[in-house]
């Protein structure tokens, strides 16, 4: 009995540990600098900054259409399964119109603690939208050993999955982001 108790937590330890999602984090932050360019509205430079001992500037970005400019989240996921990656820094840009226009940005944090930037994903968000884009890595729901998945996601109306459709796959070989190995769309 004793065995069998404890197997059936190992297997819910294991689930638990395949469905990570990103979290707040207090690690690290943003640093805003408004420049004036003599046009009507001013230029302001985002860096990411870690914070700890030496605060240290890991990316910087520029956003042109201050008007629209919202806010930024920054959260991250730990232990994300590939071989020498420590985290994934995940930085949302949003913008707001008549729709919610978010800009995101993954950054992976290698176990020698470099950045690897993955391509920047943007998302539309409107009244009646039901989809996102968003990577997928190996420790999260619908991961894949040693890739990290562009996937799109489209949601209920009760804002639960309805399926996963997969846009491209990276491999993480060698401490490097190899070319999409597909750009198929399918479904699983």
């Amino acid at each position: 009995m004793k065995n069998v108790i404890i197997f059936f937590i190992l297997i819910i330890g294991f689930q638990f540990m395949k469905a990570q999602s990103f979290q707040k984090t207090e690690k690290y932050r943003v640093v805003t600098e408004i420049k004036k360019n003599g046009t009507e509205h001013p230029t302001c430079i985002v860096n990411l900054v870690r914070l700890g001992g030496i605060s240290e500037n890991l990316s910087t970005l520029t956003i042109n259409d201050t008007e629209l400019f919202e806010d930024i989240f920054i959260t991250t996921l730990e232990n994300p399964g590939l071989d020498g990656v420590s985290e994934v820094i995940k930085m949302e840009v949003e913008y707001l119109a008549c729709c919610a226009q978010v800009e995101t940005y993954y950054f992976m944090v290698t176990n020698d603690n470099e950045l690897v930037s993955l391509p920047q994903l943007t998302n539309i968000y409107c009244e009646d939208s039901n989809t996102d884009s968003q990577y997928t890595f190996p420790n999260q729901e619908y991961g894949i050993e040693g890739n990290i998945l562009e996937t799109e996601t489209l949601y209920k109306e009760t804002s639960e999955i309805k399926y996963v459709n997969l846009k491209q796959s990276f491999t993480w070989n060698d401490n490097k982001v190899n070319s999409p190995k597909n750009t198929a769309i399918t479904s699983y």
